[in-house]
């Protein structure tokens, strides 16, 4: 299916019910408020989660509404000292991700779970499933969260250049895509155009391969993926 197509799901979700429930009011945190909820999770003997989602994203609200359950709502408190990140049209979040030494997120909604003591993050490898909240089962969301013991998978520096390079990149489609999905979605308009639709099919693609070679190559030191010109970058000259 084309991701236009899938905009225009997340839309018609987002018209049906956004008003009812907003799960994503703060935007930012500063440092201070890291280190605070650091040490709180630290001195609780809990994990750090952040959850980088929308209430325009349908994925993100259905994640948060899983979470609000009561039994796995009761769950979840037990393990983790968690905050809902704002990312607004794909303007904010990087804060977060920057100050835990990742370059950006890569969709709506990311959840980033921190072991608060190294200040590293444990879920990098697949947070990437979590943009596709909506099509997981309680028992994934049971099995990931609650039961699963989370393993860190070291990045060679050599990856991690490589990965702020593209993320630069991702970055960019960001910031094109952005205003044209706030224009759709504050407007009256029930079809999403013909520049949008083909700006955000490029973008996912883009993002979603970027992160999978991340993921393919976090251990190596050579040998990493060239990309063509995207559409939202101007040519060189």
């Amino acid at each position: 299916m084309k991701y236009w197509l899938l905009l225009l799901v997340f839309v018609a979700s987002f018209n049906s019910n956004a008003a009812d429930t907003k799960y994503f009011v703060t935007a930012e945190s500063s440092a201070t408020e890291l280190a605070a909820l650091q040490q709180q999770a630290r001195a609780q003997d809990k994990l750090l989660m952040f959850v980088l989602g929308a209430d325009w994203c349908h994925d993100s609200r259905d994640l948060m509404a899983q979470f609000q359950q009561p039994e796995f709502a009761a769950a979840l408190e037990k393990r983790y000292v968690m905050q809902a990140i704002d990312v607004g049209y794909l303007e904010y979040g990087f804060f977060i991700t920057n100050a835990f030494g990742a370059p950006t997120y890569y969709g709506t909604p990311t959840v980033i779970i921190v072991d608060p003591d190294s200040g590293r993050i444990l879920n990098k490898a697949d947070w990437q499933q979590w943009t596709n909240a909506s099509s997981q089962t309680p028992e994934t969301y049971q099995d990931y969260f609650i039961e699963q013991q989370f393993t860190q998978v070291e990045q060679t520096a050599e990856s991690l250049a490589f990965e702020t390079a593209q993320a630069e990149r991702v970055r960019d489609g960001f910031a094109t895509v952005g205003p044209m999905l706030k224009a759709y979605m504050t407007s009256d308009d029930d079809q999403a155009s013909s520049e949008f639709g083909a700006a955000w099919e490029a973008l996912a693609a883009f993002r979603n391969g970027v992160f999978e070679d991340v993921v393919k190559y976090q251990s190596a030191t050579a040998g990493f993926p060239d990309y063509p010109r995207q559409m939202w970058e101007p040519e060189k000259e």
